[in-house]
C-alpha cells in the first residue's frame, strides 16, 4: 500500500493538548524542577521521611526550599559524641541552637534530643522554653554528662506535653508546683527519685497519665513508693542486675483500677503491693532474688494474689522455684479465674519446681494455652502418672508448646502425662534444634512414635519442629 497522505486535519497545532504532552514528555529530565512546584504541605510531608540534619541540607536546593526546613514538626538530634573534641562539641550545639531558635510559628510535635557533652543550664532552659513555646508535645530528653543537670520550672507546668522521656544518670528534682495536664506517657531511664515525697508528688501531677515507665531508676533512697493514678492502664517497672545496689528495701504500693499491662523486672527487695487491679489482662513477672538472705515467699505471694485477675501470664521457672519450700501451697495460692494463657519465658528447671506447676496449673480452672518458652528440664525425676491431674486438663487446656525438645526422660515423662490427660488437648507443638532431629526423616520417625503414645485427646494434633 502506499504512503497515506497527510490531510489538512492532521496537522498537529502548537498549542493543542497533544502538542503540551508530547513538550512535556520531552522535558522530563532536562533539569525542569518538578518536586518544587508541589503544594507546601506535600513539601513538608516529604521532608518529614528525612532526618533532620538532612532537611536541613534541602535549604541549598532553591529560594522556595531554603527555609522550608524551619517549619518541620518533628526534630531528631543525636549528639553521639562521647569523645569528640571540642570544636565538634561547639559545633553539635549551635546546630541544635540554630534549628530550635530559627524555627517559624508552627509547631514542634516531637523533639529527640541525645546528649553526651555538658550543655549549661542556661542554654538548656532555652531551648526547652522555645519548646514549650512551640506546643511541644512529645519530648524524648537523654542527657548522659557527668553534672547534675538543672531542668528548667517551666518544662513541670508544660501544658502542651503528651509524651515525656527523660534519661539521665542524676537525680530528678521536682518543682513544688508541677502540673502535666495532658500528660499520657512518662518514662523515667536511669534516675534517681530524691524522696518518697517528690516522687509521689510527680506521680500525682499527672491527672489523665495512661502510661508509665520506670526502667533502671535508683529507688536507694526511697522506703516506700505509692503510685495512685486512677488512668493508669500501662505499668513497666524494671530494674537490671547491675544496678541492684541503687535498690534498697522498698516498699511499693500501685492503685491503678484501670491498668491493662504490667510488666515488672525487679529484685525481689521491692516489695511489691498491688491493689484493685481489676482490669488487668496480661502480666510479665520477672524477679530476682540478687542473693537476698530474707523469706522471698511472702513477696513473691503477695504478687501473685495482687495480679489474680490476669488473663495472660508471663513468667520465669525462678519465679515457680522460690515457692518450693512452701508447705500447702494449693491452699496459700490465689486462683487465676481468668487466665488462659501461661508463658514460662525461661528455661522451666529447677528442683521440686514440678509440684508448683501443677498447683499453679490446678488453680488456673481456665487455662488455655501453656508455653514452656525456653525448655523443660526439671532437675527432679518425678512419678508423673501418680500425681494428681489439673482441671484444666479436662475443661479448657488446648495448646501446649514446649521449645528446646531434645527427649530426656523428663520430658517424655510429662509429655506422656498430658497425652494421657488432657482430653480436650488440640495441638502439642515441639521445638527442636537437636542434631538428631536435623533431618526431615528423623522427625518423621519421631512424630510416629510420639503418635503412638497413649492420649485423652482423639483429635489432638502434634507438631515437631526443628529450627
Amino acid at each position: 500500500m502506499g504512503k497515506r497522505k497527510r490531510h489538512k486535519d492532521d496537522t498537529v497545532h502548537p498549542h493543542s493538548s497533544v502538542s503540551q504532552k508530547f513538550s512535556e514528555e520531552h522535558n522530563v529530565g532536562e533539569g525542569n524542577d518538578i518536586i518544587s512546584s508541589l503544594p507546601e504541605n506535600v513539601l513538608l510531608h516529604i521532608l518529614s521521611f528525612l532526618s533532620t540534619k538532612d532537611a536541613i541540607r534541602t535549604s541549598i536546593l532553591s529560594r522556595k526550599w531554603e527555609y522550608l526546613w524551619t517549619s518541620i514538626s518533628i526534630i531528631e538530634l543525636d549528639g553521639a559524641y562521647p569523645l569528640a573534641a571540642k570544636k565538634k562539641k561547639r559545633h553539635l550545639l549551635d546546630f541544635v541552637e540554630r534549628v530550635l531558635l530559627l524555627h517559624d510559628a508552627s509547631d514542634i510535635k516531637i523533639l529527640i534530643l541525645v546528649l553526651y557533652k555538658r550543655v549549661n543550664s542556661s542554654r538548656l532552659s532555652s531551648w526547652i522554653c522555645a519548646l514549650i513555646r512551640h506546643n511541644i508535645e512529645e519530648l524524648d530528653l537523654s542527657l548522659h554528662w557527668n553534672t547534675q543537670p538543672i531542668l528548667p520550672c517551666c518544662l513541670f507546668t508544660c501544658q502542651s506535653l503528651v509524651v515525656l522521656k527523660l534519661s539521665m544518670y542524676w537525680s530528678l528534682k521536682v518543682p513544688s508546683v508541677t502540673h502535666f495536664s495532658k500528660l499520657k506517657t512518662l518514662e523515667l531511664s536511669n534516675v534517681t527519685f530524691p524522696d518518697d515525697n517528690s516522687t509521689q508528688h510527680l506521680f500525682s501531677s499527672c491527672p489523665v497519665l495512661q502510661e508509665l515507665g520506670l526502667v533502671n531508676c535508683g529507688w536507694k533512697n526511697l522506703k516506700t513508693i505509692t503510685i495512685c493514678i486512677p488512668t493508669l492502664k500501662k505499668l513497666q517497672i524494671e530494674n537490671e542486675l547491675m544496678r541492684s545496689e541503687d535498690v534498697v528495701s522498698c516498699v511499693t504500693k500501685i492503685y491503678a483500677t484501670n491498668l491493662i499491662h504490667l510488666d515488672c523486672f525487679n529484685c525481689l527487695i521491692v516489695d511489691f503491693h498491688l491493689h484493685d487491679l481489676s482490669s488487668l489482662v496480661d502480666a510479665s513477672i520477672c524477679s530476682y532474688d540478687y542473693m537476698l538472705e530474707q523469706d522471698l515467699v511472702p513477696r513473691v505471694l503477695r504478687l501473685l494474689t495482687g495480679i489474680f485477675n490476669v488473663t495472660k501470664l508471663s513468667t520465669t521457672s525462678e519465679m515457680v522455684e522460690y515457692l518450693t519450700p512452701v508447705e500447702n501451697l494449693l491452699d496459700r495460692l490465689p486462683t487465676f479465674y481468668n487466665m488462659t494463657h501461661l508463658v514460662l519465658n525461661s528455661e522451666f528447671c529447677g528442683h521440686h519446681s514440678i509440684g508448683v506447676l501443677m498447683d499453679l496449673l490446678e488453680k488456673s480452672p481456665k487455662l488455655e494455652f501453656l508455653n514452656f518458652d525456653q525448655g523443660f528440664d526439671p532437675f527432679d525425676e518425678d512419678d508423673w502418672m501418680s500425681r494428681r491431674v489439673p482441671s484444666c486438663f479436662a475443661s479448657s487446656l488446648k495448646t501446649v508448646r514446649i521449645a528446646d525438645f531434645d527427649e530426656k526422660p523428663v520430658e517424655m515423662q510429662f509429655i506422656r502425662f498430658l497425652l494421657k490427660n488432657a482430653t480436650i488437648l488440640e495441638s502439642l507443638t515441639l521445638c527442636s534444634n537437636s542434631e538428631d532431629m536435623k533431618e526431615k526423616q528423623q522427625r518423621k520417625e519421631r512424630k510416629v512414635q510420639l503418635n503412638n503414645l497413649p492420649r485423652g485427646s482423639k483429635s489432638c494434633v502434634i507438631k515437631l519442629i526443628w529450627s
